[in-house]
């Protein structure tokens, strides 16, 4: 009963830590999509009005607008957040003053406008993901207290409780000694059951 109740335990803490880190997982994954999905939304708005620009930048031969229209995809995407929105919102602002040549190429003043929202949206997006990473330290933090509690519980515990089947059941042993691993290096982490220690 005292063994059961120690490995009991033991995989308490697994499943403890098995849930921090789904959590840990789930809640950064889906902000950082959230993330990317809106930088999209913003880069594919900027590339419709920089492609009107650069149109009527060619039809004038505006040096000056064809510069500032010389903006690819992948510029845009490989910009910091803060920069990409100073970026956008630059554009935004020629764009309005040339918005009567630019609806010939058809970009309309929604096109033009829907870059402020969406610089905007974007934007608002930098502090909650600030948030999420300040959880995703804690849960960080909360995970290791726990290993810290089951290494500590194993050392004390079991590890001198599971001594005599080192000899008398050298496989019950080993498959202690695996589960213990599982605490101790914090790596890839299966479920050690009662049953698989054979004292369910």
């Amino acid at each position: 009963p005292a063994l059961k109740a120690a490995v009991d335990k033991l995989n308490t803490f697994i499943d403890e830590i098995e849930a921090l880190e789904k959590t840990q997982a789930k809640k950064t994954k889906t902000d950082t999509a959230l993330k990317a999905e809106t930088k999209a939304a913003l880069v594919n708005a900027t590339l419709k009005v920089l492609a009107g620009m650069a149109a009527h930048a060619a039809a004038t031969n505006d040096t000056s607008l064809k510069m500032e229209a010389n903006i690819t995809k992948r510029n845009l995407s490989k910009m910091r957040g803060n920069n990409l929105v100073i970026k956008v919102r630059f554009i935004s602002e020629l764009a309005t003053g040339i918005a009567s040549d630019l609806a010939i190429w058809d970009v309309t003043p929604a096109d033009i406008s829907m870059l402020q929202t969406n610089s905007a949206i974007f934007d608002a997006k930098d502090p909650a993901i600030k948030i999420v990473k300040a959880h995703s330290m804690q849960a960080t933090a909360d995970i290791q207290i726990k290993l810290d509690e089951a290494r500590i519980f194993t050392k004390t515990t079991l590890d001198a409780m599971m001594l005599p089947y080192k000899i008398s059941n050298p496989t019950l042993h080993g498959q202690y000694q695996k589960a213990r691993t599982i605490i101790h290096t914090a790596g890839a982490r299966k479920k050690g059951t009662a049953q698989e220690l054979g004292v369910g």
